[in-house]
């Protein structure tokens, strides 16, 4: 048998080496529970739960997710960002943006990084997606009473990023107490930040990136995904949501969907301007961009969304098919819907698109509590 030259051997093997290491597999989760948080499975969903102060809270994230945290962060900034390391006025700008963190969120994301020995101002960025990385796109749809098969008001949202491939083992619900209002994340390790979420007043909250706007660099402001959590730890209604955001310095172009056990709205923000869109027939639809009830829409989303839904009652079941209807299929790696009434939130999550795959059902009223009666 004729022997490979040397050199042949050596290219071999670090093909074989670049390979194993390209392949390597998402860390498997493990079951614990430690100081201030535990993660466990429950029924096919993991959830980790955190309590304490910031520090604390970052601290237990990081000794219980800090493998998954080493293992997303680099490939994700390769995949999203096509860096291994951000550079000097990447880092500039995270800086910059990272400033408008609310203290409690910034002292976490610091224990966060040094529990899980990761580049903090990597972590940092992405949980700054919206204003750092800005390539998603995403759609919502909400049903008031009225339109509801069962009288409860439901959010439903398609989560549309990149990186899917990366993500689709790594799906994670956090609940964190600590702040007025407990609330449940639904998210991947590393992200303090909330870009979909419910808290034990039955708020609901989802944000959308606002597209075929001028946006300009980021302004000085409460960064999109931090104010995603704090309306979740801070207010308990989708009017008092409203006002808070109203009043709260915005970065960028954002829209958002909101939803609490009597009513449901979608907006449409900038850092000056404030646009919250009528419920039209019992439901609040939106995607990626403004005035779409009036010809704004810049795709097909909006438009077969409520093609879709029709006339009829709908039920989380019908709300699960409208998503997949709408899903960006490449992109799709999240979809949740969220039933403040009861806080039951029904998830797809895996290999996109996921809306039409399989769906599981989470009750989280042991740790959210649930209404007695729907708001008037």
């Amino acid at each position: 048998m004729n022997r490979l030259p040397p050199f042949l051997l050596l290219a071999l093997f670090a093909l074989l080496s670049a390979c194993s290491s390209c392949a390597s597999p998402y860390p498997a989760l493990r079951a614990a529970t430690i100081d201030h948080g535990k993660l466990s499975k429950v029924g096919d969903l993991w959830v980790l739960e955190l309590e304490g102060n910031p520090v604390e809270r970052g601290k237990a994230e990081g000794a219980l997710l800090g493998e998954q945290v080493r293992w997303l962060l680099p490939r994700y900034l390769k995949k999203v960002a096509s860096v291994e390391k951000l550079s000097n006025y990447q880092k500039e700008m995270v800086a910059g943006i990272a400033a408008g963190i609310p203290t409690a969120h910034f002292d976490q994301l610091n224990a966060l990084a040094d529990a899980a020995n990761v580049d903090r101002t990597a972590l940092f960025a992405v949980n700054l997606a919206p204003e750092v990385l800005s390539s998603f796109a995403c759609s919502c749809l909400a049903t008031t009473a009225e339109r509801s098969s069962d009288g409860k008001v439901r959010l439903a949202r398609n989560l549309d990023w990149p990186g899917g491939d990366l993500l689709a083992e790594a799906g994670l619900v956090v609940v964190e107490s600590g702040a007025r209002h407990r609330f449940a994340n639904f998210t991947w390790p590393g992200l303090v930040s909330v870009a979909t979420g419910m808290n034990d007043a039955g708020l609901a909250v989802a944000d959308l990136m606002a597209l075929g706007v001028h946006r300009g660099h980021p302004q000085p402001g409460l960064p999109v995904l931090f104010a995603v959590r704090s309306l979740l730890e801070r207010t308990d209604s989708v009017d008092s949501a409203l006002a808070s955001l109203q009043s709260t310095p915005r970065t960028m172009a954002q829209n958002y969907a909101l939803a609490d056990a009597g009513d449901a709205r979608v907006v449409e923000t900038s850092p000056s301007y404030f646009h919250a869109r009528p419920v039209d027939n019992g439901l609040a639809a939106i995607t990626n961009f403004w005035h779409e009830e009036s010809g704004g829409a810049k795709d097909g989303r909006y438009a077969r969304m409520l093609k879709t839904a029709g006339k009829e009652k709908l039920g989380a079941a019908e709300l699960q098919h409208i998503l997949a209807e709408a899903a960006i299929a490449g992109m799709n790696v999240q979809a949740v819907i969220l039933e403040p009434e009861t806080r039951r939130a029904y998830v797809a999550q895996g290999k996109a698109p996921v809306a039409g795959g399989a769906w599981r059902t989470l009750d989280l009223s042991a740790w959210l509590g649930k209404s007695d009666t729907r708001a008037p």
